[in-house]
């Protein structure tokens, strides 16, 4: 059971972070800064352990678009465990404590993957509240829109399918 509701923790996470990046790219000048810069067909691919969730995205068409599955993707992030994936996701580990327990794996280029911390670290700090952000973040960034426009465009494409998969 608690290997269940930690892959479904997780799926939702995945899913949420890919709603906020999209949400933010039209709300956040440094989101969107990131996405002008990236080249068109970069694309991430996140895995959580051993037959865990994942996200696949693309930058296509000037949109974040979310994909079934990658045959190569730009920058692939591999979390070595659903555990430690669930302590990722849900702000009881940080980027930077999950890298120094060697936590993860990267692959792709330096640039790309340094993009992907940025993206992450300014959408956790419009995710999680303060009290978190200050013990997973050494910099928090100070977000630009009140966090509840945020989660509210975020809810409201759910509600009418805004995030759906791309083929």
């Amino acid at each position: 059971m608690k290997r269940f509701l930690q892959k479904l923790t997780v799926s939702i996470v995945l899913r949420v972070v890919h709603a906020a990046l999209v949400e933010l790219q039209k709300q956040d000048s440094r989101v969107a800064g990131e996405f002008k810069r990236m080249p068109e067909g970069l694309s991430y691919s996140i895995y959580t352990g051993h037959q865990g969730p994942q996200l696949h995205v693309m930058w296509q068409g000037g949109k974040l678009r979310r994909l079934r599955s990658l045959d190569k993707a730009t920058c692939t992030l591999h979390i070595k465990s659903l555990p430690l994936a669930f302590r990722l996701f849900t702000g009881q580990m940080g980027l930077a404590q999950a890298y120094a327990a060697h936590a993860f794996t990267m692959a792709g280029e330096v640039a790309d993957v340094m993009r992907l911390a940025r993206l992450v670290n300014v959408v956790e700090a419009y995710l999680f509240p303060n009290i978190i952000n200050r013990r997973i973040m050494t910099d928090i960034p100070k977000p630009e829109v009140c966090f509840l426009r945020t989660y509210g465009r975020v809810a409201l494409g759910f509600l009418t399918c805004r995030y759906k998969l791309s083929h």
